[in-house]
């Protein structure tokens, strides 16, 4: 598989964890402030889609950044510091255009809100991010041998695949 089509999927996968966690944080939030008599529990589900779809965009962002920055390192050679710089920038980046595109109706309260916001989920995001990679790294390396998949049914319109594989396996045993 060529190197981009793995970055394109691994940017898919960070924006897709961001935006799971921080739509179950924003949730958890929304639920407690529903439950003492605050907001109607519609008002909390679009405000956990909103921050979902933002977190999405953020996670995208942030991977792009992060596969051009630290090509070539592994997650337990990278800082914490340099991964919430980046997953911050991510967050400002995500400002910036909002900003661009309708913050002339932010009251400067609002927009500071929204600037705080953006800069705290996209580095919480990414050290969360950073720290349950390390720690599935870590899982793995003390599990031994990772476990792989069967080679799977004999093809149809290739009969020499299944003499092929069978060879495989019993020169990996």
């Amino acid at each position: 598989m060529p190197r981009w089509v793995r970055v394109v999927r691994g940017m898919i996968g960070t924006g897709l964890t961001f935006a799971v966690g921080v739509g179950a944080v924003v949730g958890a939030i929304g639920t407690a402030l529903w439950i003492a008599g605050g907001p109607p529990f519609v008002e909390v589900l679009r405000t956990v889609g909103k921050f979902s779809v933002v977190s999405f965009l953020l996670g995208v962002a942030f991977s792009g950044v992060l596969a051009i920055a630290a090509r070539g390192r592994q997650f337990s050679k990278l800082s914490l510091r340099l991964v919430g710089s980046l997953g911050a920038g991510a967050g400002l980046l995500y400002f910036l255009f909002l900003a661009m595109n309708g913050g002339r109706n932010w009251t400067p309260r609002l927009a500071l809100l929204n600037f705080v916001l953006l800069i705290v989920i996209g580095s919480g995001a990414a050290l969360g991010m950073l720290l349950i990679a390390r720690r599935a790294r870590t899982a793995l390396d003390a599990g031994g041998e990772v476990p792989e998949l069967g080679a799977g049914e004999q093809t149809i319109g290739r009969p020499d695949s299944a003499t092929r594989t069978e060879a495989k396996v019993k020169t990996r045993a």
